[in-house]
């Protein structure tokens, strides 16, 4: 009940009551004018809603170079919604509030004023929208409200409508290769992949994989997709740790999403020279992920409270290099990171800076120097700096990196 309802009431009330003191004929007819308007408002307001269907379809970019579901982040997206009214009288005065969730904070909320809907029309309207943060998106609300002509009385429906997009993080192609001292294939243990001569297995269907490498027969068998599993001999891969147990930071600007953001580009590095991603990290971490599997996972990740860093680090494989990801803020983890540096093959620390309220940088410095770990700063605003100098590590050979957007 707004204040013009309220307003409309008290002053129905005032008049009947002056009217019937006084028994002067013209408040009575003033009086039957402002509840007529009133009732007239709310019969209005109702009407206007019905018989109304809303639709809204996201189209993707045309070029899609990177053979993703749907956009990164930062990239533009066109949303377009169909109001339709099925009635047969004509609907008027219509308000549609459009709610994009994977918008920017302040640039959610989308206005529409339609004056007037013919029966068995159609109305649309289109806009673009920056997909502003990683995430996926099943649904979304549309608000459709009418006032009336007058305003009194304004009544509203929430739709939710199927959304179904996921928008991917932002990732920076890195140009590196293993160091020259040992081969990467050398660090390699032999690991499941879908592209090798031998058969291995199989196991359930996950999206992204390829539809040629269906195992039919398993498939029938147990009522779900099964997809064959291959073993290819020392197909090296790299693995990223990193821990969305805690987030420290805001919005964007905020570990998890840095640590995303890492483990993508590093995700694209592995994929560009055929090899697999094993990402430490979340309730079910990712072996042998390969290019679509490490986004679709890294798209959908939130800081849960689960999947602590110091629980990671005991599932990384002894032969592989590994990226780990840290917030200067848990110096408690200093002797995880010593432990695993010292059981696998080639470790570099990403050690976040500037993000938690109390951190110990120094501390950490030093004692990761003295364990030999090659660290490297990553501050907010820096996190390319941070990658190329990631790039330019004795883990990999590379020259540069350039963003993606």
């Amino acid at each position: 009940m707004n204040r013009w309802i309220v307003a409309t009431v008290i002053a129905g009330v005032i008049v009947y009551f002056l009217a019937v003191q006084s028994q002067i004929g013209w408040l009575y007819l003033f009086d039957a004018i402002i509840w007529s308007l009133l009732i007239l408002s709310i019969v209005l307001s109702w009407h206007s809603l019905r018989s109304l269907h809303v639709e809204r379809e996201v189209r993707l970019p045309r070029f899609n170079r990177w053979q993703l579901g749907g956009p990164l982040e930062d990239e533009m997206v066109e949303v377009r919604l169909r109001i339709t009214n099925r009635g047969r009288l004509a609907r008027h005065f219509i308000k549609l509030i459009e709610d994009c969730p994977f918008e920017h904070p302040d640039k959610r909320k989308k206005a529409f004023l339609i004056a007037s809907i013919k029966p068995r029309k159609t109305t649309r309207f289109t806009y673009q929208a920056n997909c502003y943060r990683r995430g996926h998106y099943p649904a979304a609300s549309v608000i459709v409200q009418s006032g009336g002509p007058l305003g009194l009385v304004v009544r509203r429906r929430i739709l939710q409508l199927p959304l179904n997009l996921t928008v991917y993080p932002r990732f920076y192609p890195m140009a590196g290769l293993p160091a020259s001292e040992v081969s990467w294939a050398d660090w390699g243990q032999a690991v499941k992949s879908n592209v090798a001569d031998e058969f291995y297995g199989s196991r359930e269907y996950r999206y992204g994989d390829p539809l040629k490498h269906i195992h039919w027969r398993n498939t029938a068998r147990r009522g779900d997709f099964m997809l064959k599993e291959f073993e290819q001999a020392k197909q090296g891969s790299l693995t990223v740790v990193f821990d969305n147990g805690h987030n420290y930071g805001k919005g964007r600007e905020a570990t998890l999403e840095y640590s995303i953001k890492i483990a993508a580009s590093l995700a694209q590095l592995c994929a560009d020279s055929g090899r697999s991603l094993d990402i430490l990290a979340g309730e079910k971490p990712r072996r042998g992920a390969g290019w679509q599997e490490a986004m679709e996972y890294l798209a959908r990740l939130e800081a849960t409270g689960k999947g602590r860093l110091a629980e990671m680090v005991d599932l990384a494989e002894k032969h592989q290099p590994a990226v780990v990801i840290i917030s200067a803020g848990e110096t408690e983890l200093i002797p995880a990171l010593t432990w695993l540096a010292r059981r696998v093959a080639g470790t570099t620390v990403v050690l976040l800076e500037g993000f938690a309220t109390y951190e110990k940088v120094g501390e950490f410095r030093n004692r990761l120097s003295a364990s030999n770990l090659e660290v490297i700063n990553c501050s907010p605003g820096d996190l390319e700096g941070a990658l190329k100098k990631l790039n330019d590590s004795p883990l990999f050979r590379g020259k540069s990196i350039t963003a993606v957007t």
